[in-house]
């Protein structure tokens, strides 16, 4: 496939130890329906997931303490990104995320092939961090524009996936068929 050498994996960027704690966390948040758009439509066809937004602009200590360490990692891995690939657009010096979303895919959660930019959305690159694997289904998948070839990434826990937020990158998230599918979504 010839988009495969531009989707980047980065191995052990959160350790074992530090993946449970957050998934600990993960459990006490209140999720909300995440919807598709800047309208944030419920169109559970298209994409059925529940969503917490990590910020670090409330008065939460904990949420301000887990988004400022996932901004950090995540931000040196696109930076890595971009250093690996020496192109200059994406050799801008990455500071912040444009945002960090925590996923939670129950059974049957999914989310239909689609891009991550648009005229909407203004995204350069799409990080995402597994959490864990003790589940079935929930794959993330890759196509090019012929539909003929197809990527799929394994999930483990503390991997961290780099890729251009353009048309050329369509993905999706195949439905969970047992268990809960842990994630971190993140955009610069």
């Amino acid at each position: 496939m010839l988009l495969e050498p531009y989707i980047l994996q980065f191995h052990g960027v959160l350790n074992l130890k530090t993946v449970s704690t957050f998934i600990r966390y993960a459990h006490t948040r209140e999720y909300k329906n995440a919807g598709v758009g800047t309208e944030n439509f419920i169109i559970p066809k298209i994409r059925k997931v529940s969503r917490y937004e990590i910020r670090n602009n409330v008065e939460s200590l904990t949420d301000c303490h887990w988004a400022s360490f996932l901004n950090y990692r995540i931000t040196n891995c696109m930076n890595a990104y971009a250093r690996h690939f020496d192109a200059k657009k994406y050799t801008l010096d990455i500071k912040s995320l444009n945002q960090l979303d925590l996923l939670k895919y129950e059974v049957t959660d999914h989310y239909d092939f689609h891009i991550d930019a648009g005229t909407e959305f203004h995204r350069t690159l799409s990080a995402v961090l597994f959490l864990n694997n003790d589940y079935k289904g929930g794959g993330l998948h890759f196509k090019d524009l012929n539909n003929k070839d197809s990527i799929k990434i394994e999930p483990y826990p503390g991997k961290l996936v780099v890729w251009p937020s353009n048309f050329l990158f369509p993905h999706s998230v195949e439905p969970v068929s047992e268990g809960v599918r842990y994630s971190v979504v993140a955009w610069a």
